[in-house]
């Protein structure tokens, strides 16, 4: 799905569910007030979407913010929340008004 690549090195790129526990970290630490999201497109025929939506560590209890250290994320399982996808073209869609 996206049909990504590398532009030097040409190797595919691996694509994930949004996660926006990842995104909220990303926002507090760059500070950006907005978000571009492209590509929707792709997503099209898909029979469901996940969004990540928290972490659970290996004890079972939910993270209230991103660990610092990589070895605690390796370990966490992300919770997801699904949303059923669409089989509508939206290729040609301008607007969130326009989306299925």
């Amino acid at each position: 799905v996206g049909a990504e690549f590398g532009t030097t090195t040409g190797r595919s790129r691996r694509c994930g569910w949004l996660d926006v526990e990842q995104l909220k970290f990303s926002t507090l630490i760059n500070g950006y007030t907005s978000i571009n999201l492209t590509k929707l497109d792709v997503l099209t025929g898909l029979e469901e979407l996940k969004i990540g939506r928290g972490y659970r560590a290996k004890d079972g209890s939910k993270l209230t913010t991103m660990p610092a250290c990589l070895k605690v994320m390796s370990e966490l399982t992300v919770e997801y929340e699904t949303l059923p996808g669409w089989t509508e073209d939206i290729s040609q869609c301008r607007s969130f008004e326009d989306l299925p």
